[in-house]
């Protein structure tokens, strides 16, 4: 019998990765639309509009000297390209909005690939991909997160460019060095931490520069290699610190100097510690978090089987000097914004979407350690190796499935999957659930024959999702006009429980193990509806 591998000819094999990389776009911009709006969304539309209208001369850039939601610290590249599709796509904003967010979700799934495979073989590639594929916090996360996603997809794609570049003077080529600018100058766009990547960019071309010369034994090549980096990281700098405002009016105004002030102050984020975390059942201040707190939240959302080829991946060492200085780069780069956290006390909250950029190099680890791991072993050893790889991979893909649109609630089975979470943890923290409490809300409106008034908490979520049905409207709390209250369960173990646990309580958004993430409650004028279903129900 023909083997499987024999099968496939070099063509074949040529084009099964565009392939796969095309189906998984199509799906992933498909199931964008069933995923809600996001906390801040309704602000950062906004200034997309603004930036558009600055770019077309119809706004001025002192407009964005405001400290509001501190955007003015936040470049506006995702905001402005969501904004640029929906004026060619006519749909719901946000909508097109998660559209485009899943594009960047996938091109960070695209280059953790790449990455992956160019570093520790092609297996490590496709695993690498497919891992963070059907990573749930990272697939729900790449529908509707747009600064943490966009800016951990061009990361990723940073690394791929930088750990491609030549490992003997001078490093960086005219089109290596133009390439990695623009990546680095887009992360910038989004969030100032982009300037990170040209810091991380030294330290793997000073690296490459001293091995060079260390492996001579030249002194006199290792200052001249150094020397010549320092020049290229000189130019690479004057290009992509401005061009790291390109959207970005505020910086715009001192494009050498602002990137940096924005990079300090958002890194810091002292105006977050009014924000509360629920952590082990306690609700916190969000800049008096234990060192613990990133830790275990990477314990408790990345799925055990990128747990376990993290703890594989040593086994990569030994394959030779350049798995050696990949595993080293992208350890690096994931570990030392982790460490950094701990030893500043970062002000984090929402869990760690802040530091999403270090799941990706995590997920290609991973891969690295897991075919490490396969290479090491054979016959029945090996067969039972692919067998749990094979359940690992299977188990948070299957989460995927059961919780769509709610992928980003995924907590390990290690620790007992989100049911065990509720209470101790923030669960859905942006309020991407509350479109199903709406949508509930829209059905109702149908069956009753009526359309609804509703309001709840957060107000812009409500508004948001209630744009997609026209039988349902927003109105104010604290008017006694509004049928339905809708509320996301986010704050201490006592509100969210004794909330979640009301006998009034019409309808809830759940996950499929049964855990509530929002509810509906009975408005002031509930009464109108209650009847109108009965005499529809009647009817029938």
């Amino acid at each position: 019998m023909i083997g499987t591998a024999a099968m496939w000819s070099p063509a074949d094999r040529r084009l099964a990765a565009p392939l796969a990389a095309l189906a998984l776009l199509l799906s992933m911009v498909a199931l964008s639309r069933d995923f809600g709006f996001t906390w801040d969304e309704r602000f950062q539309q906004k200034y997309g509009e603004q930036v558009w209208d600055y770019l077309h001369g119809r706004l001025p850039r002192s407009d964005f000297d405001t400290d509001f939601a501190n955007q003015y610290l936040y470049g506006g590249l995702f905001e402005l390209t969501a904004v640029a599709v929906q004026h060619a796509v006519p749909a719901d904003i946000y909508v097109v909005r998660h559209a485009v967010n899943s594009v960047f979700g996938w091109l960070g799934i695209v280059f953790c690939g790449l990455l992956a495979a160019r570093v520790f073989g092609p297996r490590a590639g496709w695993l690498a991909a497919g891992l963070l594929a059907v990573s749930p916090r990272y697939f729900g996360h790449s529908m509707n997160n747009p600064k943490d996603v966009p800016f951990a997809a061009l990361s990723i794609a940073a690394l791929y460019v930088l750990l491609t570049v030549r490992p003997r003077p001078p490093h960086l080529t005219w089109g290596h060095a133009a390439t990695l600018a623009a990546v680095i100058a887009l992360a910038t766009n989004v969030r100032p931490l982009g300037l990170m990547l040209l810091a991380y960019t030294a330290v793997v071309l000073v690296a490459l520069s001293a091995w060079a010369a260390f492996r001579r034994s030249s002194g006199e090549r290792l200052v001249g290699g150094i020397a010549g980096t320092g020049a290229q990281l000189l130019a690479l700098a004057l290009v992509a610190i401005p061009a790291g405002t390109l959207a970005w009016p505020w910086a715009q105004g001192q494009p050498f100097t602002r990137p940096i002030e924005a990079f300090l102050i958002a890194s810091r984020a002292s105006w977050a510690g009014a924000f509360g975390v629920l952590y082990g059942g306690e609700y916190l201040a969000a800049d008096r978090l234990p060192w613990h707190y990133v830790p275990a939240w990477l314990g408790m959302t990345l799925p055990p089987v990128v747990l376990v080829g993290l703890a594989l991946s040593p086994l990569a060492w030994r394959r030779g000097t350049a798995v050696r200085a990949g595993l080293v780069a992208l350890g690096t780069f994931a570990l030392v914004p982790i460490v950094g956290a701990i030893a500043r006390h970062a002000t984090l909250y929402d869990g760690i979407r802040h530091l999403l950029f270090v799941v990706p190099p995590l997920v290609a680890l991973a891969a690295a350690g897991w075919v490490a791991a396969l290479d090491a072993v054979r016959g029945r050893t090996r067969a039972a190796a692919i067998v749990v790889l094979a359940v690992g991979v299977a188990e948070p893909f299957a989460f995927q499935l059961r919780n769509h649109p709610n992928q980003v609630v995924y907590f390990s089975p290690i620790m007992g999957g989100p049911r065990a979470a509720f209470g101790r943890f923030d669960m859905d923290y942006w309020g991407n659930s509350m479109l199903q409490a709406v949508s509930w809300a829209a059905d109702q409106a149908e069956r009753a024959r009526m359309p609804l008034a509703v309001s709840g908490n957060p107000r812009d979520a409500v508004e948001a999702d209630a744009g997609r049905f026209p039988s349902v409207w927003l109105t104010r709390r604290w008017s006694t006009t509004h049928h339905l209250d809708i509320r996301l369960l986010r704050g201490s173990h006592d509100g969210v429980v004794e909330l979640a646990n009301r006998r009034d309580v019409l309808y809830r958004a759940t996950m499929a193990d049964g855990t509530p993430l929002a509810v509906v409650l009975p408005g002031p004028a509930y009464g109108e509806v209650a009847q109108q279903l009965r005499l529809a129900a009647g009817e029938r």
